[in-house]
C-alpha cells in the first residue's frame, strides 16, 4: 500500500462503513465520490504546497542511517495492539481499573437524551484523545525511520509529513464529528429499548466504532510500514 493509497482508503474502511449501517450518516461510498471530496478539501494554497514541496522530492539530501525494519513493524504492531486492548479493557469491567471509565447504566429512561449521552461523549472523545497522542507520535517514529533507509523512501517521509500537515484539519473535523453521530444513534435506541438493553446494545456499537476509529487512524502509518518493508523484502533478494 503506498500512502496515497493509504490516504484515499478512508473511504472504503470499516470506520465508515460501520457509520453507515448505524443510519446516522448518508455519506456514499464510493471511490470516484471521495476523491472529489479530498480534492475539494485541498485548497489553492495546499495544492501550491504539495506541488513545491514534490518538485523538491529529487533534490532532497538523503542521509543513510542503520534501521531495523523488523523492530519498527514490531513497534507499530505493539502500539496497535496496546490500543486496541485499551479500548476492550475499558468496557470490561472484570478487566481491573482502566484509566477511561465507562459510564453507569441508568435505572430508568432517560427524559433528556442530550444529557444521558453527555457522559459517553465524554468517554468517546477521552479515547480519541489517546488515539491522536499515540499515533501520532507513532508517525513520526516510523516516518523518521523510513528518512534513513532509501532516497525513495525519505522522499515518501517527506511527502507523507506534507501531506499529513495540509490534510489534518480536515481529518481532525471528520473524527470530531463522529462522536456527535454517534449521539444521533444513541438517541435512536433510547426510543426502542429500556435503560440496561439501551446501554448494552450502545457500548456494543460504541466499542465496535471505536476499533474501526482506530484502524481508519492507523492507514497513513500503514501505508509507511509496507513501504518499508517492500524496501527490505528488494533489497533482500536482489
Amino acid at each position: 500500500m503506498t500512502q496515497a493509497s493509504s490516504q484515499l482508503s478512508l473511504n472504503g474502511s470499516r470506520l465508515v462503513r460501520f457509520l453507515t449501517e448505524l443510519a446516522v450518516t448518508d455519506v456514499e461510498i464510493s471511490h470516484s465520490h471521495f476523491a472529489g471530496r479530498l480534492g475539494q478539501l485541498i485548497d489553492l494554497a495546499d495544492s501550491i504546497t504539495l506541488s513545491s514541496a514534490h518538485s523538491k522530492l529529487p533534490t532532497m539530501a538523503f542521509e543513510p542511517a542503520t534501521v531495523a525494519t523488523a523492530a519498527v513493524t514490531d513497534k507499530f504492531m505493539s502500539i496497535r495492539t496496546t490500543i486496541i486492548r485499551s479500548v476492550i479493557s475499558s468496557f470490561d469491567p472484570a478487566a481491573g481499573a482502566s484509566r477511561i471509565k465507562l459510564p453507569v447504566p441508568r435505572a430508568e429512561s432517560p427524559s433528556d437524551t442530550a444529557a444521558a449521552y453527555e457522559p459517553y461523549l465524554r468517554f468517546y472523545r477521552a479515547h480519541q484523545r489517546e488515539f491522536d497522542l499515540r499515533i501520532q507520535r507513532l508517525q513520526l517514529q516510523v516516518r523518521e525511520a523510513a528518512t534513513g533507509l532509501s532516497p525513495e523512501l525519505a522522499q515518501l517521509a517527506a511527502l507523507d509529513s506534507v501531506l499529513n500537515d495540509t490534510l489534518t484539519l480536515h481529518t481532525r473535523k471528520f473524527f470530531t464529528a463522529i462522536p456527535r453521530l454517534l449521539g444521533k444513534h444513541f438517541e435512536q435506541l433510547a426510543g426502542e429499548y429500556p435503560p440496561m438493553e439501551l446501554h448494552e446494545r450502545f457500548c456494543d456499537d460504541m466499542q465496535g466504532l471505536l476499533l474501526a476509529e482506530i484502524e481508519t487512524r492507523l492507514l497513513p502509518v500503514l501505508g509507511l510500514i509496507e513501504a518499508l518493508n517492500t524496501h527490505t523484502d528488494k533489497n533482500t533478494y536482489e
